[in-house]
């Protein structure tokens, strides 16, 4: 008979199960009219409301990427997917909230053993953060004073740590590979209202400021430390995705919530079929030809990216599982694939709002708030379309690369 000691191991080294797995997704799908009917307020106060906030710490939906080893709930990218889909259905800003603090936390739980015995001291716990622009820190005896100030802190006021990135005094080289990653309890923090912006209003982006903190030295992972990267030296781990690649896994995943967002509009304009086509002898859009050849291309570049990012997270749940490697090459395809998920989205979208017509644009109708999210979350930094292809065209033509291979 295996010692409980196994047991307890061999339950912590595997992804959540798929009864576990499929109750996340259920909660998802059950929140949808909540999260829809909180979004219009989210968005006038520009963060979470305290009743979607609620909502998601007590379904454990911030906990859920994290290892089952430190309390998390232990999704596997596929399910973590899933989930965010359907968050994403009731509010793009809220999906994004909860992507960010997953994907940090999820980070933080690679970080060396000192950071993680004081992060997840007490259990799970939320961590978000910002690297860019870095802070400054400055070494004193037995830690670090840090100043910064960090924007786009998405989810601040759900996180109980930031991870926040910081060059140390002194250093004016590159932020990359010159960063390095401090852990700072929000308590010790300024949350400096400036979250004015045109979408995902709703998710408290704002600036986090470090005046003069003081860290111990527990708490800073400097650049040539093994963080991020597969070290099985370090006491706090054995979860599958202690094995997986930072960028890639962040990349990818955060697509799904604007596949997600997207295909609420899809079923928004679907409904809205029996109406008139103005302007024409044409009567409900279901006898147009055109509405119906746009709405089918939309659809159909909605499940073309599902299938892509499907495959992607699937490969690295393999990854997870020790099933396969990930190499410099799959990288750079994943980059470009994601490119082309990030091509095909923004394609449905705006066709989505032509079919919608003018009136779609007014702030009284959620097509617009999802709109303006999606069009705002697909300009993220590592969404740019034109930099993931030209990485995979360096790649597979043997040119310079343009990007550390830890960054893409």
């Amino acid at each position: 008979m295996a010692s409980l000691a196994m047991i307890k191991t061999e339950e912590f080294s595997t992804f959540a199960d798929k009864a576990t797995a499929d109750a996340m997704v259920a909660k998802a799908k059950e929140l949808r009219p909540l999260l829809m009917e909180q979004a219009k307020d989210g968005e006038l106060q520009r963060s979470p409301t305290k009743l979607v906030e609620k909502a998601l710490f007590d379904n454990k939906i911030l906990y859920a990427l994290l290892p089952k080893r430190l309390g998390g709930v232990g999704l596997s990218l596929t399910d973590f997917c899933r989930m965010q889909i359907e968050i994403a259905k009731g509010d793009p800003a809220i999906s994004w909230v909860v992507q960010i603090i997953n994907g940090t936390s999820w980070v933080t739980s690679l970080a060396p053993d000192s950071v993680q015995d004081i992060v997840f001291a007490n259990g799970p716990t939320t961590v978000c953060g910002a690297y860019n622009p870095p802070g400054k820190a400055r070494k004193v005896d037995g830690g670090w004073i840090i100043n910064g100030a960090w924007p786009y802190t998405s989810g601040s006021r759900q996180s109980v740590w930031a991870q926040q990135g910081v060059v140390l005094e002194g250093y004016e080289g590159p932020v990359v590979p010159g960063i390095s990653m401090c852990y700072i309890p929000f308590k010790d923090l300024t949350i400096k209202d400036s979250w004015y912006v045109t979408g995902m209003q709703g998710t408290g982006s704002d600036t986090s400021v470090a005046t003069d903190v003081f860290i111990p030295d527990a708490q800073m992972v400097l650049m040539d430390e093994r963080a991020g990267q597969i070290d099985r030296t370090k006491r706090n781990f054995g979860a599958p995705t202690d094995l997986l690649p930072v960028v890639p896994v962040v990349r990818t995943t955060g697509i799904a919530q604007l596949i997600g967002a997207v295909e609420a509009m899809l079923e928004i304009v679907t409904g809205e079929s029996k109406k008139p086509v103005l302007t024409t002898t044409i009567g409900p859009r279901t006898g147009s030809g055109s509405y119906m050849r746009d709405l089918g291309e939309a659809a159909a570049k909605l499940d073309t990216a599902k299938l892509i990012l499907f495959h992607l997270v699937g490969e690295l749940d393999n990854v997870a599982r020790g099933e396969m490697e990930l190499t410099l090459a799959d990288k750079a395809r994943h980059r470009a694939q994601c490119a082309q998920m990030i091509t095909l989205v923004h394609g449905a979208s705006e066709s989505l709002m032509f079919q919608a017509g003018s009136s779609a644009f007014s702030t009284e109708k959620p097509i617009s708030r999802y709109w303006k999210d999606v069009s705002m979350g697909l300009r993220h930094i590592q969404n740019i379309p034109t930099i993931g292809y030209e990485i995979y065209g360096r790649n597979i033509a043997g040119g310079d690369m343009i990007s550390p291979p830890g960054a893409f």
